[in-house]
Parts: C-alpha cells; structure tokens; sequence
C-alpha cells in the first residue's frame, strides 16, 4: 500500500498534479485527466532559478 500519493510533473511549466486515491491506476488516471486540460505558461528563468535554489537547499 502507498502511503505518498502519486505526482506528475509537467516538464515544460513545472506544474505539478498530485492525487491520494486509491487504487493507484485511478490516481494515475485522475492525474493524467488534469494534465491533459491544463494551460501550460512557462515558468522564465529567473523563477526556475530560484526554486532550483530554494529546492537544493531544502534538500540539505
């Protein structure tokens, strides 16, 4: 049993699509729902910078 739900990412405006459902193939879908009909706007890179930054220094 999972206990993180599952998440996609969309690679171009980073957006990120998360479900808990159960069982995993319908999360997987209710995911793939979202992204399908979501508005891509492309992060610059100065925003991408920053969360690389704030991202590795979380990590640490």
């Amino acid at each position: 049993m999972r206990d993180h739900p599952l998440l996609g990412i969309c690679e171009y405006c980073n957006m990120q699509f998360s479900c808990g459902l159960m069982p995993v193939e319908a999360a997987r879908e209710d995911i793939q729902e979202r992204f399908n009909v979501h508005k891509c706007k492309p992060v610059d890179s100065s925003q991408n910078a920053l969360r690389i930054v704030r991202e590795s220094k979380e990590g640490k």
